[in-house]
């Protein structure tokens, strides 16, 4: 009876130690099968990501620039053809009706805003022409320095880069034009378009020396980086 009892009492042992080690076993299974975190970038990785997105934002804001100069000088030209507009609507309200027989001649500046529409579809010479003759006639004062720039843009557009500076540099001895900057940038333009880097970078320092606060100085120094 006594071998019989120790016989159970070690059956039950081993029973006991067979329950605990599946049991153990079970668990470490639960724990490899748990998922692994994501790993994270590494410092250079995300350095790598800032750098790109900020090549991506410069480009993108660069073409912004280049897109807001075309509008502008659009606008400009719009702005001044609706401002001859008006002048002209003034002056029928208190002139009397005319024949139109020249009107290059007797309206002047209906004749000014012909000349910018001729040179937005870019027909520089006609443009030149009838600007011409608008600054030959009674126009106001105050178009004779706008007329003396688009005369440049012409020449300009027309490839006669000589002409468009000499037209551009004419700006400079008006007492007050809003084209100075215009002038100055453009003078740098022709500069470049010729070849001569080296005026063209004189003209460029000179328009953001005098025209700090103008819109065409970030562009100026961009062309003044190429230059280099």
């Amino acid at each position: 009876m006594l071998l019989n009892a120790r016989s159970s009492f070690l059956s039950g042992i081993i029973i006991f130690f067979l329950i605990v080690t599946q049991l153990g076993c079970g668990g470490s299974d639960e724990v490899a099968k748990e998922p692994e975190a994501p790993a994270m970038p590494s410092p250079t990785e995300m350095m790598q990501k800032e750098v790109t997105d900020l090549r991506n934002q410069n480009e993108s804001l660069q073409q912004q620039v280049a897109k807001c100069e075309v509008e502008k000088r659009t606008v400009t030209a719009r702005v001044a053809e609706l401002e001859t507009e008006l002048a002209e609507w003034k002056d029928k309200k208190t002139e009397p009706a005319k024949v139109d027989v020249e009107p290059t001649l007797l309206n002047p500046r209906e004749s000014y805003a012909n000349a910018l529409r001729l040179f937005n579809e870019r027909k520089y010479d006609e443009a030149a022409r009838l600007i011409g003759m608008v600054q030959k006639s009674d126009i106001h004062p105050t178009l004779l320095d706008n007329c003396e720039y688009w005369l440049g843009e012409c020449a300009y557009g027309s490839h006669r880069y000589t002409d468009a500076i000499e037209h551009f540099e004419k700006i400079f001895t008006f007492q007050v034009s809003e084209k100075k900057d215009d002038a100055q940038i453009m003078i740098g333009n022709s500069y470049k378009a010729m070849g001569n880097s080296a005026k063209a970078g004189e003209a460029y320092e000179t328009l953001l020396k005098k025209y700090p606060a103008s819109p065409f100085a970030k562009r100026t120094r961009e062309k003044l980086e190429k230059l280099k």
